[in-house]
């Protein structure tokens, strides 16, 4: 069972708060919240669960004077792993799906969707897809701000990645995992805002680097 459950009380204040900011209808923000609970509680989930969405509400109150648009960073946050299933590589786009129905049905100002959805469509790849959605490149920044964490934090989340795949033979994921490490440790920077870089890129990269020799050992 997923350790979140004890996060809900404090998150649905912030949801509500959230929800009210925007105006949205109310009954159907109910319903959207409970439908979010269920998903970031299912029981696969170690790392992509509500601490995971606590987190990045943290990271973005940290940063809020380098946000545009405070709405679609927080509405990004909440929905970007709404679907999460390890086995599947659409999590993404179904996630942006969630995103634009639940916002539908909330009644919410519409021209807030597409770079909502837009910004979880981005993670699938991690890059800035389009230079028209402002607060796209801190929103994926601060969906990896956890590579720049102190490095006991750090293991803590490599082994909640590990826990979730954990149906993946060990030699397969030590060779697909190291893959991903070093994707990122090939980019120029790993953070795309100048504020991010400067807090976290060198002990990410310290902490990726790290990761991947213990993979490489025997």
């Amino acid at each position: 069972m997923s350790g979140s459950y004890h996060l809900i009380d404090g998150l649905s204040v912030r949801w509500q708060n959230l929800c009210a900011s925007l105006q949205a209808d109310p009954a159907a923000a109910s319903q959207v919240w409970w439908q979010l609970c269920e998903r970031f509680c299912e029981p696969h989930r170690r790392y992509h669960d509500l601490s995971h969405v606590t987190a990045l509400l943290t990271q973005a109150e940290r940063w809020h004077e380098h946000l545009h648009d405070a709405h679609v960073v927080h509405l990004a946050i909440w929905f970007h792993d709404a679907v999460y299933d390890p086995q599947r590589r659409d999590n993404e786009e179904r996630s942006a799906d969630m995103a634009r129905c639940a916002l539908l049905a909330m009644q919410v100002d519409e021209t807030l969707i597409p770079p909502v959805t837009a910004c979880i469509a981005a993670t699938a790849g991690h890059r800035v897809t389009t230079d028209e959605v402002a607060d796209m490149p801190l929103f994926l920044d601060l969906d990896l701000a956890i590579l720049g964490s102190d490095p006991a934090d750090y293991a803590r989340y490599s082994a909640a990645i590990r826990a979730e795949y954990d149906w993946v033979e060990e030699a397969q994921y030590r060779a697909v995992r190291s893959k991903v490490l070093q994707s990122f440790l090939a980019r120029p920077t790993l953070y795309f805002t100048e504020a991010l870089q400067q807090a976290y890129e060198a002990r990410a990269r310290d902490n990726l680097r790290a990761e991947l020799q213990a993979l490489s050992s025997s």
